[in-house]
C-alpha cells in the first residue's frame, strides 16, 4: 500500500463528495484504500446522500447526529486511520515493536566474507552477495562473535562488513573492515573476532568510525520457556541484514560438537534458520541475544521447521575466556567411557570406564578401567548428581575450571567372579586442563 498515495486520495474522495457519493465512491476505488473505506462510512455517517447505491438516496435515510459524528471521528483519530502518519497506522502495536527493534539491533548485526562486498554492491540490491560466509554480532567495542565454522576456512583473510548510519540520520552505508581471529572454541561452535581499523583500499590506518561498533545486549539461556517469542537476524543466503520471527520449540536440546564432546542446553526454534544466518543472533522479545544461530535439522541442507541456536550462557562463558587467555580453558577427568548403550545392555546404573589416561586425574585418584575382562568401575554420581549417561556427565562437568576438586561416586564390581555385586567408592578428583 503507497501511503503517501492513500492520503492524497482520501483528500480527493472528500472532495468528491460534495459532488455525490457515487464520485465518492469512484474516488475510493481508485485508491484501493482501508482508508477509503472508513472514509465512506464517515461520510455516511455525515450525509443521507452519502451511500452505496448511486446518487439517488433512498426514500427512508436517517442523519446521524453530531454528537455520534464526533465520536466516530474521534475514534477514527484515535485509532490512527485519519492521523497523520499513514505508515504507522497500518501497523499493530507488536509489529511496531518488532520494526522498531529491527532498526536498534541491525547496527550490530555483521555478514563475514572471505573478500569485501564491491563496490558496486547496493545494499537494495535484489541480488545476495555470494561471497558472505556468514554471520556474526557486535560483542564489545573490538570484537564480533560467530560460529567457529564459519571461519574455520577463511581464518587467514576475512572480512566484517557493518550496516552503518552516520550521526545525520541519513541512508546506511556498508563499512567494511578487516578482522583477525582472536581466538576460537571449536567444541561449542564459537570464534571471537578482533576487528581492525584499516579498511580495504585505506591509504592511512584509522580506528573504526565512532558509533559504528554498537554491541548487543545480552540476555541469559537459564530461564527460556517454551512457546517464547524469538527473532533470528542473520544474511541467508547471501541476503544481508533478514530478520525471520518465530517461538521456541524446544529447550535443553543436545548438539554434537567437534571432537564428540556435546553441546547442551541448545535452543530450538522454528524462526527460519538458512545458510548463512550461523553465527548471527537469536533475540527474545527486549532484543537481548539468548542464542547464537548455528545449524538446522534437515533431510535436504534448507530449513524444515527445526533451527538450533548455541545458548547465550555458554557462549558467554567462553567468549569471556578466549577475550581475557585467547582460549577456553576446559576441565579434564582423563576418562574414555563406554558408548551408553553399552552400559544399558549390561544394565549398569552409570557409565563404565573402558580406559583412563596415564597419569590424569582419573588414573592418580585410583580409577580402574576395563581390564582383562574385568568390568571397569561405573561413575553413578558426580558431585551428588547422578550420572546415567555421558550427557549427564558432560553437562555437569562444563561447569567446572581445571584445578576445581570434584567428587566422583562410582561402583566397583566385586573380586569374587561368582557374584554380581558392586562396591560403592567415593573418590575425589583435581581436575586437570584439556589440549587446547
Amino acid at each position: 500500500l503507497d501511503t503517501s498515495h492513500t492520503r492524497t486520495l482520501s483528500m480527493a474522495a472528500l472532495r468528491e463528495h460534495g459532488k455525490g457519493s457515487a464520485g465518492f465512491l469512484r474516488a475510493c476505488r481508485r485508491s484501493m484504500s482501508l482508508r477509503g473505506i472508513f472514509l465512506l462510512f464517515l461520510a455516511r455517517l455525515m450525509s443521507p446522500t452519502a451511500y452505496l447505491g448511486g446518487d439517488t438516496p433512498p426514500k427512508a435515510s436517517a442523519q446521524a447526529s453530531p454528537v455520534m459524528q464526533r465520536r466516530v471521528i474521534a475514534s477514527l483519530l484515535s485509532a490512527g486511520t485519519l492521523g497523520s502518519s499513514p505508515a504507522g497506522a497500518l501497523l499493530s502495536a507488536e509489529e511496531r515493536q518488532i520494526t522498531a527493534l529491527f532498526e536498534r539491533i541491525t547496527p550490530g548485526v555483521v555478514s563475514i566474507s572471505k573478500e569485501p562486498p564491491g563496490k558496486d554492491a547496493s545494499i537494495s540490491a535484489d541480488r545476495p552477495l555470494p561471497s558472505i560466509a556468514g554471520s556474526g554480532f557486535v560483542w564489545d567495542k573490538s570484537h564480533v562473535v560467530t560460529n567457529y565454522h564459519v571461519i574455520n576456512d577463511i581464518q587467514d583473510q576475512l572480512f566484517i562488513t557493518f550496516l552503518f548510519q552516520g550521526q545525520d540520520g541519513k541512508d546506511s552505508t556498508r563499512i567494511t573492515r578487516p578482522a583477525t581471529v582472536l581466538g576460537y572454541d571449536s567444541a561449542s561452535d564459537v570464534a571471537v573476532l578482533q576487528v581492525n581499523g584499516t579498511a580495504p583500499g585505506e591509504k592511512n590506518p584509522e580506528d573504526p568510525p565512532k558509533g559504528l561498533m554498537q554491541p548487543l545486549a545480552l540476555g541469559s539461556s537459564t530461564k527460556l520457556l517454551v512457546g517464547q517469542n524469538v527473532l533470528a537476524f542473520g544474511n541467508p543466503f547471501g541476503l544481508e541484514h533478514s530478520l525471520s520471527r518465530g517461538i521456541i520449540s524446544g529447550v535443553s536440546r543436545r548438539l554434537d560438537g567437534m571432537g564428540g564432546r556435546p553441546i547442551n542446553g541448545v535452543i530450538q526454534t522454528d524462526a527460519s534458520i538458512n545458510p548463512g544466518n550461523s553465527g548471527g543472533p537469536l533475540l527474545n522479545s527486549d532484543g537481548e541475544v539468548i542464542g547464537v544461530n548455528t545449524a538446522i535439522v534437515s533431510g535436504s541442507g534448507m530449513f524444515s521447521g527445526i533451527g538450533l541456536a548455541i545458548p547465550m550462557d555458554t557462549v558467554k562463558r567462553n567468549v569471556e575466556s578466549i577475550i581475557s587467555k585467547g582460549f577456553v580453558r576446559r576441565p579434564l577427568l582423563g576418562i574414555i567411557f563406554s558408548p551408553d548403550v553399552m552400559s544399558k545392555e549390561l544394565q549398569l546404573n552409570g557409565i563404565m570406564v573402558m580406559r583412563v589416561v596415564p597419569e590424569g586425574p582419573a588414573a592418580t585418584s585410583g580409577l580402574r578401567p576395563t581390564r582383562g575382562g574385568r568390568l571397569g568401575d561405573v561413575v553413578v554420581g558426580f558431585d551428588n548428581k547422578k550420572i546415567k549417561s555421558t550427557d549427564d556427565l558432560f553437562t555437569a562437568l562444563e561447569k567446572k575450571l581445571p584445578g576445581d576438586v570434584v567428587t566422583l561416586k562410582v561402583q566397583r564390581a566385586s573380586q569374587d567372579v561368582d557374584t554380581d555385586k558392586f562396591e560403592d567408592i567415593t573418590l575425589k578428583i583435581t581436575l586437570g586442563e584439556a589440549d587446547r
